[in-house]
This record gives structure tokens, sequence and C-alpha cells, in this order.
């Protein structure tokens, strides 16, 4: 039986959490965005050196960036317009006035310092500054936007207060109470920031979201604690439409049925738990002759009761028979047995005798039974009675309930609502289980448990910073590895403060990345950082690629996921992610790539040695999800590796760009290769497809499916290409050998995404030293996953947070 809902538990839930809400937001203020910096504390002195600094800044500005501007950018970003709008980008670069100017607006400039790097502007049809002129301009705004003196005190930044979004609070409640179902799965989707689904300015709260905390918080709390529910009549009104008709038996509307002469009304049924069953039927009758109508009902095909249906239409009445039956499906017929027609009768009454019958019902006795699920982990320890008071035993409950509900320590005043909650079923005539189970309700709608609250002394300091405590950090650590609660080892550390302890610290890394719980940041954190999570959504076309299937599809998603598994479960280095030399196949998998030796279900680990596949980079998964639904396309190809693998995304193209589509209307017989060369020699387009293009077509031996091919028609595949750094290659192979060769770049990018993940807030300038120490320390190691993970949870952002000004 599905949970009941209560008025009780639906009323104290409600003020339970609102309640809490209010004083949340009272004690804990929510800031709306993590990216205020604090002042950089070696700021504070403002002496001759500082001074000097900033003359060198001005002097640069008027030396350097003034006459760049002038001669390669106002004639497009100088518009005459209010506020630029008539400049393209509604970008007008000549309200900077000086250096100052910039920072003020350093979203604006961290965007110009991107561009310029890439050399995507001024376009390829605009004159062009020399390399030298170029290096210079870009080292003076990196100056200027990023030069910050990671040996002084740095600005550890402050995360926005963090909803548990959907895979957390599904994976939250296994862990805390056992129980298995995911209601999180029907609460609408987590909005999605920095790339992720765990960033704390995009976690929202709707008001939609909040009713649906309160259904799944009675249906957790009804499949976590098993209250005994007293035994009930279930009524079962059969359905009309349903039912079968025999002999003279018409359907007259309305649900109700005729029987002029001798026929049959016909239905199935269930009975649940066997025993008595009362079968109703509603029925009425037009009389004649010498007796009363005769209904008679058939269980199964044996008569089993014959009805004398008094009284005269439309005088309808209910005819009950009990009888026991066994669980399971049965078959009921309601039948006229005795008709009678005189048209010559005197009494125009008493000429024709018919039947009719409203409705059938089936009634019997329920004794529920505890569900196989349900209350699996024991909750409720200890129940009042021998000396011990209700509230006694509710604070023996509640307290390690909350104490793990809330992740920290709760005091007596935390606790005190939710034990009131007990005493207050109890007080009303509900059992000491069921008030516990109340108060379990009132708890998973307790923002308290809903965020993941850090407490500060002072909230509102931008210039105050502290360390997390070792509850926090154990939250942080558990939600970072397992996208879910710290469990009962981490909590025990926290309880003694021996968490924060380096080597411990260490030891609870190596020991979480081996637990299968670990698979949640091969899900969540590799999920998205690979987009694997969109394979769900690419549909090929069927008519040029019929063997995909949803076979295939989830074949190729299970292949990255345990190649991810590995490197983690083994502590490879996270380098192998682009060139690692082995994979995980199925038979049907193993086909697709023509490997021999691999059969049926079951994936097995394969050298990949002797292979063209080599690393993620040419799995059948990020082929296909980079690939459009009838071709290959190696703009997606080589923009997913400059975002995904070398960390350097490439510029939003201008609104004017032409379609792909014109180049090949021009050259219908080309191959795509020389369509896009065409396609490329618009100067709007040049700069970024230089690089995108060369990447993708490394790749273009593999179709739209990550199926190996020779040939495109009848024309052969040109996999080989030149990068703008100079390096050249020919074929998936030595392109990923060059990106091997580029791991600093890719180590910067992974460091950069996982550190995002694990705070939960995008990054901002001052944490590069961070980042600049992370690389550092898991560099030492050659970057094995788990030197990299460490060096994560001992950074300064992990561990330290900051206030935040009021707004």
């Amino acid at each position: 039986m599905p949970a009941m809902s209560h008025p009780l538990s639906r009323k104290y839930d409600i003020f339970v959490a609102f309640a809490f809400l209010f004083s949340t937001l009272l004690f804990f203020p929510l800031p709306l965005r993590a990216e205020t910096p604090a002042n950089n504390d070696a700021g504070e002195n403002n002496d001759a050196g500082e001074n000097n600094a900033e003359g060198e800044q001005a002097n640069g500005f008027e030396k350097t960036w003034q006459p760049f501007l002038k001669r390669y950018c106002v004639k497009c970003h100088g518009g005459d317009g209010e506020n630029g709008k008539d400049a393209k980008g509604e970008v007008d670069f000549r309200k900077y006035k000086n250096a100052a100017d910039i920072e003020e607006d350093r979203t604006v400039w961290e965007k110009t310092l991107e561009i310029l790097e890439f050399g995507a502007m001024p376009p390829e049809d605009q004159p062009q500054p020399e390399d030298e002129q170029r290096e210079a301009v870009v080292r003076w705004l990196e100056s200027r936007l990023f030069q910050i003196d990671c040996d002084q005190k740095v600005d550890p930044g402050r995360v926005t207060i963090r909803r548990l979004n959907r895979t957390e609070y599904n994976n939250t409640i296994r862990d805390w109470l056992g129980v298995s179902i995911r209601p999180a799965d029907d609460f609408p989707s987590d909005d999605v920031g920095e790339g992720f689904d765990n960033i704390g300015d995009v976690l929202t709260l709707s008001p939609l979201l909040m009713e649906k905390y309160l259904n799944a918080a009675e249906a957790v709390a009804a499949e976590a604690i098993y209250v005994p529910r007293a035994p009930y009549i279930e009524k079962n009104q059969l359905a009309a439409k349903k039912m079968q008709i025999k002999g003279a038996a018409q359907r007259v509307g309305g649900g109700r049925f005729a029987m002029a002469s001798n026929g049959q009304v016909l239905a199935n049924f269930d009975v649940k738990t066997g025993g008595q069953v009362t079968l109703r039927v509603r029925a009425a009758a037009d009389q004649a002759g010498d007796e009363l109508a005769k209904m008679e009902i058939r269980i199964d095909g044996k008569s089993v009761k014959t009805h004398q249906v008094k009284g005269r239409r439309p005088q309808a009445r209910w005819y009950e028979h009990t009888m026991r039956l066994k669980a399971g499906k049965h078959r009921i017929a309601a039948g006229f047995i005795n008709d009678f027609y005189n048209p010559k009768a005197k009494d125009p009454k008493q000429r024709d005798r018919n039947l009719y019958i409203g409705a059938i019902e089936i009634a019997y006795k329920v004794n529920p039974k505890r569900p196989a699920a349900a209350g699996l982990r024991k909750i409720i320890t200890v129940s009042p009675g021998k000396g011990r008071s209700v509230r006694q035993a509710a604070e023996k409950v509640i307290v390690p309930l909350a104490n793990r509900a809330f992740r920290h320590r709760v005091s007596a005043k935390e606790a005190e609502p939710y034990v009131r909650l007990v005493e207050l079923a109890v007080q009303r005539g509900e059992s000491f289980d069921r008030g516990v189970q109340v108060a379990l309700t009132g708890l998973l709608v307790s923002p308290h448990f809903l965020f993941r609250v850090e407490r500060h002394p002072t909230p509102n300091d931008p210039q105050a910073k502290h360390i997390i405590n070792d509850f926090e950090l154990a939250s942080r650590l558990s939600y970072f590895l397992w996208s879910s609660m710290p469990d009962d080892r981490l909590f025990r550390l926290a309880s003694k403060g021996a968490l924060r302890n380096r080597k411990t610290l260490r030891e609870e890394v190596a020991r979480m990345l081996q637990d299968d719980r670990a698979g949640a940041l091969v899900e969540n954190f590799g999920g998205q950082w690979l987009n694997l999570r969109n394979l769900a959504d690419i549909a090929p076309d069927p008519k040029q690629f019929p063997a995909f299937d949803q076979e295939l599809r989830q074949a190729m998603q299970r292949e990255t996921e345990l190649f991810f598994r590995e490197i983690v479960r083994e502590d490879h280095s996270v380098l192998d992610f682009i060139d690692g030399e082995f994979t995980y196949l199925n038979g049907r998998l193993a086909k697709h790539y023509n490997i021999k030796g691999v059969t049926g279900g079951e994936f097995q680990r394969v050298s990949l040695k002797n292979t063209p596949r080599s690393g993620v980079l040419t799995h059948a998964s990020i082929l296909t999800l980079t690939s459009n639904p009838t071709r290959t396309s190696p703009v997606k190809r080589g923009k997913w590796i400059m975002e995904n693998i070398l960390g350097t995304p490439p510029p939003v193209p201008p609104d004017n760009v032409p379609e792909i589509e014109e180049a090949q209307k021009a050259k219908p017989n080309a191959t795509f290769r020389q369509q896009l060369e065409l396609h490329r020699k618009d100067p709007n387009c040049a700069t970024c497809h230089r690089q995108m293009d060369a990447l993708g077509f490394g790749f273009e031996n593999f179709d739209a499916i990550g199926r190996w091919r020779d040939l495109e028609g009848k024309l052969k595949i040109d996999a080989s290409g030149e990068l703008p750094d100079g390096g050249v290659f020919n074929g998936p192979r030595e392109l990923v050998r060059l990106l091997r060769a580029r791991k600093d770049d890719f180590t910067r990018m992974f460091v950069e995404r996982m550190l995002v993940y694990s705070l939960g807030r995008g990054l901002q300038f001052y944490d590069q030293c961070a980042v600049d120490k992370i690389l550092l320390e898991a560099g030492k190691s050659d970057f094995r996953f788990t030197a990299v993970v460490n060096a994560i949870v001992t950074s300064e952002p992990f561990l330290i947070r900051r206030g935040e000004k009021a707004e």
C-alpha cells in the first residue's frame, strides 16, 4: 500500500520546514553570489613600492594598451551610440580612460584577453599586429587582471550555501536511512552553472520543489520507519467499460446494463489477500408474472447465490453475498435467469419481467503486512516504558537522527522541535513509532538537511577568513567524492577533531576512492566534464546508421565510465585520459570497434596496443556526441577538445558567420574537409577554425557513431593536419601524441574543472594561486588521480572560507 498522508504529519512538516527556513535566513545569510573578492591583505599597506607599481600600470596603459586599441580595436568597438550600443557586440573600448577602469569591468576584459590570446581578433581581413606587439598587450592585460602575490594571504573565496541537487538527495537518503526509493528523480531538473549541477549560485528553491520536498519526506519516512496499520476493508467497484455482456444483456449508458431476456454481465477482479470476500451487485427490476425477478451470481463459472430482486425500477438496491476466496484473479457473473413475457396481461405492469444492473463491487478485509524493504535500518532503538518517558525515548532516537541529517552534532535546542513532534503525536493517540515517523518527515524538510550549511562567525565581513570545522570538512569531502553524506567513519573522525590532520585526510581520500560510492564521482564529475550525460539525447540518423540502437548507446557510455573508474581505482595518471592504452568492451562494442576475442554482454579490459584507438578521445561515446545526426563534425570535435582537453574554449562565433551549407552547395562533390576549407576563407571564421578544424579532422577516420573508416563515400579520408603551434600529424594516434605533449594545458584544465566541482563555485582570478599550488603538488606524483584529489582537499579554497559583504 502507498504511504497514507496523515494530517498531523503534513501540518507539522510544513510548520517545521518554514520555521527552520526563516531561522536559517536569519542566522546564516545567503549570499547572492560567490565571486565578490575580498581585498587582498597585501594591499593594506599603501607604501611607496605600491605607488610605483600603480605608476607602471598607468604608463603601461598609455604606452602599450591605448595605442593598440586605437590602431586595431575602436574601428569596430568604438560606437557613437548611447552606452556603445552601436559598437560590435555592444563593447565600446573608448569608455576606458585609464588602467583602473579595466578592473571595474573585469568580465569584459577577461573575455578580451581570451580572444587576444586565441588570436581571434582582429579579424583576418583587418590589419594585424606583430606577434611581439600582441604578446606585449597580452602580458600587460594579464598583469592588470590577474597579478597577485601568492606569497601573501590570498582570498580563499566563499561558496554560496548549497542545496542538495537531485543526485545528492537520493544518495543521502540512501546512505542515511537505507531506503531504496529515489524521490528526487521526480524533482525539477537542477540548473547547471560552470558546467556542473552542484553550483551553489544556481541551485535555487522554487515553490514547486518545496512541494516535492514535502511529498518526498512523507514517502521516505514511511519506508524508513514501518508503522503497522490496522486491518481495513478495501472496496473495489469494477469498471463498467471493462465488463463483458452475454445473451440479452445490453449497455444502456451511465455504466448500467439492461436484460430484457436471460443474459449476463461479467467482469474480472483481483483479491489481494485470501479470506472472506463480499460480492455486491446494485440491481433493479421490472416485475411480472407470479415470482420476483431472479439474479444469479456466479464465481469462476460456478453458481454461488441467487438473489430475488425486490421492488420495481427505478428503485435499485444492493444485493450482497459473502464467501471465502483465495488470493488471485477471479471472474464474477451477474445474470438474469427467469425471464417472463405476457403481452396479453390486463395490467400493463405485469406483461414483462426485466433485470437491470447498475454496479458490481468487491469488498474484502486487508491485514497489512510489513513491506519487504521497510525499515531495513534500525532507527527506533528505544521506546517509552520501564521508567522511560516519551520525551526521554524521543531524545534518544531523534538526536542521532538529527546529527546525521544536519551533518554535525546538534544541540538540545536544535533537536527540541522534533522531540516535541513525537510528544504531540503520542498525545493525539498515535503510536511512538508514528511520532518518530512524523519527526523524521520534519527533519527531511529542514533547511539544515536540504542545504549544506557552513557556519561563519562574521558572515558579512569579507576580510574575515576562517578554517571550516571538521564536520563541514567531512561534508565537503563526502559530497565531492561520493555525492552523498559523510559515513560513520568520517563522522567519528570529525567528532574527535581529527579529520583535518593532513595524514588522516589523505588516508580517508584513499579509502573513499576505493569505495563503490566513488562511482558517483565518475558519473557526476566525469559525466559532466566529458559531456557524457548528453549521449542520452543524441539521435544518429537511423537510415544512415542502422547499427546504432539503445543497447549500443548504453555500451558506449559504460565503456567510458569503466575507463574512468579504473583511473580512479588503480590510481593512474590523469594524463591517461588522453592516451590510455586500454579500454573496456563487451561483445557488442568490440564488434563495433572490429576488435576480436570479446563476446557476450559482460565488459572486460582490453589492450588497445596496435589499434588506432587510445584514450577517451577515441571512445565511441565521445565521437558520437561530437557528431551531427547525419555526418561527423570536425568543428564539434575540435571545439570539444579545446574546451575539455586543452582548456582553451574558442570565442563565441560572430552573428554574421555563414553556414557550412553554403560551402556544401558551392562544392557538392567535394569532401567535407574541402567544403570546410571553403567556409574557412571567410575572415570571421578563419582564426578559430584553423585550430578547431585541424583537431577535429585528426579523428575523421571515425564516423558519426565512432566506427573506423578509410573512405568518405568514394573519397579517401585525409586525417592529417598542422596545429597553430607547428605540430604536424597524420591520423588520430599522432594527434593524440601531440595532445599528450601539451600536458601542462590538460592538467591545468583538469585541476580547474575538478576544483570547481569540489567547491561548488566558479573560479576567480585569485584562485590561480591555489591552482598553481595544486599543480605543483600533484606534479610531484606524475598527476596520479589520488595526488590531484589530495592536493585539492588540502588546498586553501577547500579548507578555508570567508565572509561576504551583505547585499
